[in-house]
């Protein structure tokens, strides 16, 4: 099967002098070949550069695009419920009255830390 170009994240090895000399073919059954073409998207590589990287050990970055995006809307929303936090303690201090959505806002508060809470175990099970 034709090798498709990783997303984002390919960069090509640097070049060595006199070149690459040496050259493996891997055969594989239908059901490894799909794994690793589904781990080489996942990683944002080859399926050339997985097999080398994983045999030589080095370093794979695992955090994906999705991952990342998640990670960066979670962070929006945490300073969100930090502003609307500030806010409403504001009008209590002012006032000496808590404001009636003060709860829902302490609600959203939990919501999201238990979802921050939950990220690092759904992004290492992948």
């Amino acid at each position: 099967m034709a090798e498709r170009k990783a997303g984002w994240l390919r960069t090509r090895q640097s070049n060595v002098v006199g070149g690459r000399e040496y050259r493996h073919v891997v055969k594989l059954t239908a059901e490894q070949e799909l794994a690793v073409q589904a781990a080489a998207r996942v990683q944002g590589v080859t399926v050339a550069r997985l097999l080398i990287d994983s045999a030589l050990k080095a370093p794979i970055s695992t955090v994906s695009r999705e991952d990342l995006t998640e990670l960066f809307a979670a962070t929006k929303l945490i300073a969100a419920l930090g502003r609307n936090l500030n806010q409403l303690a504001k009008v209590a201090n002012a006032t000496g009255e808590v404001p009636p959505e003060t709860m829902a806002a302490i609600a959203a508060v939990r919501q999201v830390f238990d979802r921050v809470n939950r990220l690092p175990r759904d992004l290492v099970g992948r």
